[in-house]
């Protein structure tokens, strides 16, 4: 059964870009264009790993991080930041002291994008050998 990802961004195109990518490596990828759509997706169905922008207009990555903490603790997270009225490293600094378990810097490449997903999400099985 592949691994069930959630990617949250308010950019549509980063959002079918990550899904794109996460697909073509077996993953089972589902997006929410913003925070609130994407807990009560939580809610219905946890996925493995959940993937959060910082900035967003409904709720940003920091709130869905805190809300993830008591609404489904087991679930792994990855933050990712292109920056906004602060730099990029230091939303993804305060991303690590809220624990995400992994942070990406935007723009990335398709081969730290994969990595980072991988050291967050280690495979169920051996297909990325």
């Amino acid at each position: 059964m592949a691994q069930k990802i959630l990617v949250i961004d308010d950019d549509k195109d980063v959002r079918d870009l990550v899904c794109l990518l996460l697909e073509s490596r077996g993953y089972e990828a589902t997006a929410a264009p913003g925070g609130k759509q994407a807990l009560e997706s939580v809610r219905l169905s946890p996925p493995d790993l959940v993937i959060t922008d910082v900035v967003m207009p409904d709720m940003d990555g920091f709130e869905v991080l805190l809300s993830l903490r008591s609404l489904a603790p087991g679930v792994k997270t990855l933050v990712m930041s292109g920056g906004g009225r602060l730099s990029p490293e230091q939303y993804l600094k305060t991303a690590r002291g809220l624990g995400a378990g992994g942070v990406l810097r935007k723009p990335f490449t398709r081969a730290e994008f994969l990595d980072t997903v991988r050291r967050v999400l280690p495979p169920e099985d051996h297909a990325w050998q």
